[in-house]
């Protein structure tokens, strides 16, 4: 495997990491203080509100558990 290979492979697992992070309910500020990277950086790896999104069905199972 390249560099370039191993570098897209890297940041498709990252991506993956990230959006397991908010689905199990974490919250943004938290998984983009951990990566040091600002809350917009954060958003902008994802199309336009797909990160909340995710926070939502997040919160959603979370209060489904609940009841």
């Amino acid at each position: 495997m390249d560099d370039g290979a191993l570098a897209s492979e890297l940041r498709s697992v990252k991506m993956l990491l990230i959006l397991q992070a908010l689905a199990i309910g974490c919250q943004q500020k938290h998984v983009a203080a951990a990566l040091g990277v600002s809350e917009p950086t954060l958003s902008r790896m994802f199309p336009k509100g797909f990160a909340k999104e995710i926070s939502k069905i997040a919160e959603r199972r979370g209060s489904e558990t609940k009841a």
